[in-house]
């Protein structure tokens, strides 16, 4: 039996915060916006794509896509790590 995943944009914070930004690849426009929010506040992180259902308690994976934000170089593992212990949370409850 095949099923269809799921496959969202979402935007990944260095501290495993994250959005979705939903299910169509979002626009420059979009991606620049919140690009521009976060380097405002000092942050940065990555427009990632998410294959997979969130609450799900399936395997989810995360394609990092762009960085965007402050200029800062971030660690995309610490924050997978970090996004997977929050799903982990948000899924378990």
């Amino acid at each position: 039996m095949h099923t269809e995943t799921e496959t969202r944009w979402i935007l990944l914070g260095t501290d495993g915060r994250h959005v979705s930004l939903g299910r169509s690849e979002p626009s420059e426009a979009e991606v620049m916006a919140a690009s521009d929010a976060l380097a405002a506040q000092g942050l940065s992180g990555w427009l990632a794509r998410m294959q997979g259902e969130y609450y799900s308690r399936r395997k989810v994976t995360l394609e990092p896509l762009q960085r965007i934000g402050a200029a800062q170089e971030p660690d995309w593992q610490a924050a997978l790590a970090a996004f997977l212990a929050a799903r982990c949370r948000a899924t378990h409850q």
